[in-house]
């Protein structure tokens, strides 16, 4: 009996995103989560004509679906809502899932520990792993990644990766390998490769390796063919290219907003650049979520952060389809890259993360104010301090430092750079170059990106060469 059938038969969404935290035994750091909407419509005390009498779960489904998986939920349901006998059959399963977990070692079957439910995360912790297993750095392992309907966040962008990696699912067999993330040998964590706090991140030794290799992952034709019939709808030619644009604002997780507002900016300061490109014949498709703030109309720019056409294949097409994307402190840029779409990144913060994207990349960091003395901290001051890795609003604040939003200037600039790279006329000069080599020689071991291999802002490295030299006095 398929999960789908019985939802019908519930008259639930099989795709519906959770609203609301997991409640079962395994905790999201284990990486694996479960659909709120699910559990909380499946086993909860409403009907499905949503009158007030109370009628049991198996009450409610048609006597043809129902199904020993719909029978072991409801048993495990009644299981988990009593502490001592979720500990009795924890304890009673244990010798069980440790011989079975035996041969699942001997075969190198893994499962991989991701964070799911961000979009940077989903996109960038499986792109490491599978360049690190073709490029013979770690050993060959088999990853799985267990991931219930409606707990990754984004599904369309999961089933990609499903052409690498094996990714379970199906609520009943998610529920069951699910268990054997408690035994640390079967246990991938990729979480480590990329949240590297006041070291270097191990995914940029893997950026080096992989260099200008083509990407892992590319837009399937549907996708292709369905997108440009969206944003034909939207008077989007179906032969014109387009870039998208993503400012980091501060709706989109408040559990931990108070810890990561400093990746916050303005919206305005990305729209002189998507004007200018607009100009130019480009269409510009503004990326995120209706907490964000609107923008007005503009002239071949789109708000698709508040359209109803937003979707998770559509994110996944606009962020594959792009000729750049233009971006922030933010996940979502990482979808771009996967895809092998170059990206132009304005605001990276902290410091020591501005050289942790690809070959094609170009990024510039947010200045650093010295509220104490009425200054800008030079770089080498930063990266010969604690400052350049900085990772929690709360230090900034602690240390009198004001962190300074790229200008719409600079915006425009690093988006036209970008633009005349990707168009094959980009123009570096020998002083240009040297200004790269000395903003880079600042990365020592220990700051987040040291030995990234993207390049810095070409005018942005002009017009604060003087943060690169030493301070007197």
């Amino acid at each position: 009996m398929r999960f789908g059938c019985i939802c019908e038969g519930l008259g639930l969404n099989p795709d519906a995103r959770p609203n609301s935290e997991p409640s079962w035994p395994i905790s999201s750091a284990q990486g694996i989560l479960i659909g709120g909407n699910f559990w909380n419509a499946f086993f909860g005390r409403k009907t499905l004509r949503h009158v007030d009498k109370f009628i049991p779960p198996f009450r409610q489904i048609k006597p043809a679906l129902i199904s020993p998986h719909a029978i072991f939920f409801s048993l495990f349901e009644r299981i988990r809502k009593h502490r001592i006998a979720r500990k009795a059959v924890s304890i009673a399963l244990l010798p069980i899932e440790l011989i079975l977990s035996v041969p699942l070692y001997l075969a190198r079957v893994r499962f991989l520990r991701i964070a799911i439910g961000r979009i940077g995360h989903l996109a960038l912790e499986p792109d490491v792993f599978v360049k690190e297993q073709l490029l013979g750095l770690t050993k060959r392992c088999f990853g799985v990644i267990v991931s219930p309907p409606g707990t990754a966040a984004n599904e369309c962008l999961l089933e990609y990766w499903r052409r690498y990696i094996r990714v379970v699912s199906y609520p009943f067999r998610a529920l069951i390998l699910a268990r054997f993330y408690r035994f640390p040998y079967l246990r991938y964590d990729l979480n480590r490769s990329v949240v590297a706090i006041n070291k270097t991140a191990p995914f940029i030794a893997v950026q080096q390796a992989w260099g200008n290799r083509p990407a892992l992952l590319s837009l399937e034709e549907n996708h292709r063919r369905k997108g440009r019939a969206r944003l034909a709808e939207l008077g989007v030619p179906s032969d014109a290219e387009f870039i998208c644009f993503h400012c980091r604002e501060g709706g989109y997780s408040p559990s931990d907003e108070h810890l990561h507002s400093f990746r916050n900016n303005s919206i305005e300061n990305y729209l002189p650049a998507a004007s200018e490109l607009a100009i130019r014949g480009l269409w510009c498709i503004r990326m995120g979520d209706p907490t964000m703030r609107r923008i007005a109309p503009m002239e071949r720019v789109i708000d698709y952060a508040h359209l109803d056409i937003r979707s998770d294949w559509m994110d996944v097409f606009l962020c594959a389809g792009c000729r750049f994307f233009l971006g922030s402190a933010s996940g979502l840029s990482h979808v771009a890259s996967i895809f092998g779409r170059p990206s132009a990144m304005a605001n990276q913060v902290p410091l020591s993360t501005a050289l942790q994207f690809g070959m094609s990349d170009v990024a510039i960091p947010k200045l650093l104010w010295l509220e104490r003395e009425g200054r800008y901290l030079n770089f080498g001051e930063a990266f010969d301090s604690d400052i350049s890795n900085f990772r929690y609003t709360n230090l900034y604040q602690e240390h009198g430092i004001r962190l300074l939003e790229n200008t719409a200037e600079d915006i425009r600039n690093l988006a036209l750079e970008m633009l005349s790279r990707s168009e094959g006329r980009a123009i570096y000069t020998p002083e240009d170059e040297e200004l790269q080599q000395r903003f880079k020689a600042h990365m020592r071991p220990g700051h987040y990106s040291f030995g990234g291999i993207n390049r810095i802002g070409r005018d942005f490295l002009r017009k604060y060469a003087y943060l690169l030299e030493e301070r007197s006095g």
